[in-house]
């Protein structure tokens, strides 16, 4: 058997993925994995394509024109105003001899359907942990801007209602990234497969899935917590108004009594 050279590269651009609608326009096969959660399509002879709810695509053997037809025109998904769609691309070297993973490139001895999809969601489950740390950086990088007004200000000067908004951003963000959680615990099919079971423990650990999601929550709690500490000081700020307010209207009351 000779050396046969597989190209990979995953999209992520998007939350979520309706698998519902997308099923009925797009002619799809059975998922090994989930088949609520993931849909795979056969492009051309030797290309696949494999679209997850989760927001992320990966594209196998498919050339990058055919790619950006699949997305537009079959998919129709739209990247976040603020940023670039995340992508990404991997190899995957099919030849004869012992399993290896190395940084971008896996080598198997062989490859079936079953193999592919798992390999292609752990990409994916990569890809879309990168998008969601560029949202939290965007988000970091406005709570971070609220910061260092309010430490030249010496005070706050926002509304109660902005930063409730930003920590209802916050925790929706936090939901989207507990949503993928799911997504890192490992496939049943692969419990049949102790070559793939060792494959998938080393791709994740290549791609640092676990330790990035630890990351992300804990910047997502940061976020959080600093825009919760920015809530209470606005809350005291009005309360320290209102109380003044009323001090002066008790005083008012004083005057005009004496005046008349």
């Amino acid at each position: 058997m000779q050396t046969k050279t597989h190209s990979l590269r995953s999209y992520a651009f998007s939350h979520s993925i309706d698998m519902v609608e997308l099923a009925r326009k797009y002619t799809s096969s059975q998922s090994s994995i989930d088949p609520k959660a993931s849909l795979s399509s056969k492009v051309g002879e030797d290309g696949h394509v494999f679209i997850f709810n989760h927001g992320s695509v990966v594209f196998w053997n498919v050339p990058v024109e055919i790619q950006q037809e699949e997305l537009t025109q079959l998919l129709g998904l739209d990247p976040v105003p603020t940023l670039k769609p995340i992508s990404d691309t991997f190899i995957v070297q099919e030849q004869p001899g012992p399993v290896q993973v190395e940084f971008n490139r896996l080598i198997i001895d062989r490859l079936n359907p079953d193999r592919m999809e798992v390999i292609a969601s752990t990409l994916a489950q990569s890809t879309s942990m990168e998008y969601y740390e560029s949202l939290v950086e965007e988000a970091w990088k406005q709570v971070d801007e609220m910061l260092v007004a309010m430490r030249h200000r010496g005070t706050n000067r926002w509304f109660i209602g902005p930063v409730n908004q930003r920590i209802a951003e916050a925790l929706i963000l936090r939901s989207s990234v507990v949503r993928v959680l799911h997504l890192l615990d490992k496939p049943d099919l692969i419990w049949e497969d102790k070559i793939m079971d060792d494959i998938y423990g080393d791709l994740r650990a290549m791609f640092d899935l676990p330790e990035r999601f630890q990351a992300l929550e804990y910047k997502l709690q940061l976020i959080q917590q600093t825009l919760e500490v920015l809530v209470e000081a606005i809350r005291d700020r009005r309360l320290y108004w209102l109380e003044l307010t009323i001090v002066l209207l008790i005083l008012f009351e004083i005057i005009m009594t004496f005046v008349k």
